[in-house]
């Protein structure tokens, strides 16, 4: 696991004490929050890659 995965996964753990989707179970809740971050996360440092490299 690298640290972007660890990253996510802390995360995506604090944001989902904080908010609930009803009628959607907890694990499916941490899933979506994960795979959110994810991309976002994917999104941030492809553009932060794109800035360092200008």
């Amino acid at each position: 696991m690298n640290d972007n995965n660890i990253l996510v996964k802390e995360l995506a753990t604090r944001i989902n004490q904080l908010v609930d989707i009803p009628l959607i179970n907890e694990q499916n809740e941490q899933a979506f929050f994960e795979l959110v971050l994810s991309i976002l996360l994917g999104i941030f440092l492809d553009e932060l890659d794109k800035q360092i490299l200008n």
